[in-house]
């Protein structure tokens, strides 16, 4: 029986993924879908916590942890955007829980490379500068998308009802998340398979050719960024395959 951990990306929660879990549960899969500090349902902990502690170590412990404690083996850990992040460092430090690491639009890091080091090619400069300014200025969150149309158009969601359920769960992003950077360094990471789900995206198509080069399984759907919004069947069918290979 397949094992997925599915890890959302900025801005989002494990709601994210409501579409795609139930997909994936109909064969047998065990399905996890955690949601990170600060984030989705845990966003009432903006108020409790430093928000300079809201950060990528943190997010790498919340999925570290919830491994441990459902004592999870043979997984395949999936992230979704800003994600890719989370999921690189988690396979460092707990890489003999993993069978499979999928980046579903996800960023690919280099070793001491942060979120904020990912954004020119994939959002722009201006986009980039925004999110720099907040970390520099000491500013704790990133307000979401201001409207269900601007949602719609940064992430690539056609469909009017997906965009307002997504726009009433949608939360402020901790910016020190965007400023950590990954470290990259344990052999037994380095071995575990990996793939790269991109989309219609043109800014993702540099992150798409790393995966290549690296010699990944690769594949396309032709979405926007949100892929288990807009086309949680294809997703779910490409995800399952996955883990049927390995």
């Amino acid at each position: 029986m397949a094992t997925f951990v599915l890890v959302h990306g900025a801005w989002h929660g494990g709601w994210c993924w409501g579409k795609v879990a139930p997909l994936l549960r109909r064969t047998g899969a065990a399905v996890f879908a955690p949601t990170l500090s600060g984030l989705g349902e845990r966003a009432h902990l903006a108020g409790r916590l430093d928000p300079a502690q809201v950060n990528l170590d943190l997010h790498i412990e919340d999925v570290a942890r919830l491994l441990e404690y459902e004592g999870l083996d043979d997984v395949t850990l999936v992230g979704h955007a800003y994600a890719g992040m989370v999921i690189t460092g988690v396979a460092e430090v707990c890489p003999a829980r993993l069978s499979h690491l999928v980046y579903v639009n996800g960023v690919i890091p280099a070793d001491g490379e942060c979120m904020a080091d990912q954004l020119i090619p994939v959002r722009g400069a201006e986009f980039a500068a925004w999110v720099r300014g907040h970390i520099e200025r000491g500013e704790g969150y990133l307000s979401p998308p201001a409207s269900p149309e601007e949602l719609g158009r940064r992430w690539g969601i056609p469909d009017a009802a997906d965009r307002e359920w997504m726009f009433g769960k949608v939360t402020p992003q901790p910016a020190a998340a965007m400023a950590g950077p990954v470290r990259i360094g344990n052999p037994a990471a380095r071995d575990i398979p990996r793939s790269f789900i991109g989309g219609a995206e043109a800014g993702f198509q540099p992150v798409a050719d790393r995966a290549r080069q690296a010699g990944w399984g690769l594949y396309h759907l032709e979405s926007g960024h949100d892929p288990m919004v807009s086309h949680p069947r294809e997703l779910a069918e490409i995800l399952l395959g996955i883990a049927a290979s390995f």
